[in-house]
């Protein structure tokens, strides 16, 4: 009769969302063996080659010239607290009935699951602080500057693109041609990314619509129904703009600002694209995703320093134990070192105030 009375557990869910990281994966990962990174570049005019007479010999160029920054990967160091308590709790997906034996090892594995995540949201806002705002800006205050220039950041207050006067086409021409022009790339293909507002207003204008067919028959853009060919991106086809082929993203992800940092607007969601804004990026960009190396804290004690010798990699999961009055906890976490850094900064361009 006693089984009559437990209680049924029939679901368990976990409202969870995993980061996409749609705008960090155009940063190409680079592992680093340190906790710093110089970022050396130059600018090659686009000039041709003189000729030579005959028996004279070559002639001197200077290509020694470049500009340099250096950058300290900035650390992040999440963990959360195992109790005896913790032990003999029900967890998701189980009953107070469930057998608690070896379940450590999940709790561990739970804990430093959901750290990852945000972590990896942490990336994904650096990389839209860089390319937005041209830097990162640290929980201390301290700025990471890519000195972007304000021409690449591109404001349509006078003439947005849900007005009369918008010209998505020719916004998004001058923009690309500013991108070859500054950027010195050598491709004519890029992809705009914007928010579901940016999206509507640029298919419902009235000059946008007029240029999809220039000539009856001659095919000038090629928007379809959306597709997710990757987490959190719709793909909705492409447009040409000019010579330059554009294709066209909406991404609408969002996070949440931790509370209890100081931090404006804390505790409410934000769109890693923001209402009215959009990204134009060249199709292959010149932007990489620093990992800075972490201190060991699993290595094994068996040498003095151990834990303090640095590894490679991009996140590195650890726990340990600690006992305090004759109780014991188990501190769970993960800790990294990454930064997105957009080498080339003056190959990409930025929208605001699209409506």
């Amino acid at each position: 009769m006693t089984n009559l009375i437990k209680k049924v557990m029939e679901v368990a869910f976990d409202k969870k969302q995993k980061p996409s990281m749609f705008l960090a994966n155009f940063f190409k990962a680079k592992q680093l063996k340190s906790i710093k990174v110089e970022v050396q570049g130059r600018t090659v005019k686009s000039i041709y080659s003189v000729d030579v007479q005959l028996g004279t010999g070559g002639r001197r160029v200077d290509l020694s010239s470049y500009e340099k920054q250096e950058f300290v990967v900035p650390e992040y160091n999440d963990y959360a607290t195992i109790s005896e308590e913790d032990m003999f709790k029900a967890q998701l997906g189980e009953t107070e009935y469930t057998n608690q034996a070896a379940k450590i090892a999940d709790l561990i594995t739970d804990r430093q699951e959901i750290i990852s995540d945000s972590q990896r949201r942490a990336e994904e806002k650096q990389a839209a602080d860089a390319l937005f705002n041209g830097k990162v800006v640290l929980a201390n205050g301290t700025k990471i500057e890519y000195n972007k220039k304000a021409t690449h950041t591109i404001d349509k207050t006078s003439a947005k693109w849900n007005t009369a006067s918008g010209d998505p086409i020719a916004d998004i021409k001058d923009a690309c041609k500013l991108c070859v022009d500054d950027g010195k790339i050598g491709t004519g293909l890029f992809n705009l990314i914007l928010e579901d507002a940016g999206l509507v207003a640029l298919l419902a204008n009235e000059k946008f619509k007029a240029s999809s067919n220039l000539i009856e028959g001659i095919k000038r853009n090629d928007i379809n129904i959306p597709v997710e060919l990757t987490a959190g991106a719709m793909f909705h086809g492409q447009i040409s703009c000019g010579s330059y082929r554009v294709n066209l993203w909406t991404y609408n992800e969002k996070y949440m600002i931790p509370v209890g940092y100081g931090f404006a607007n804390e505790g409410t969601e934000v769109g890693y694209i923001p209402q009215g804004y959009g990204i134009l990026l060249p199709d292959n960009p010149n932007f990489s995703r620093y990992y800075g190396a972490v201190s060991n804290v699993n290595a094994s004690t068996g040498i003095g320093g151990a834990k303090l010798d640095l590894i490679e990699t991009q996140q590195l999961p650890y726990a340990y134990d600690k006992i305090n009055g004759g109780s014991a906890v188990t501190e769970a976490g993960v800790k990294s070192r990454p930064l997105c850094v957009p080498n080339d900064v003056d190959s990409f361009a930025t929208f605001k105030n699209l409506v």
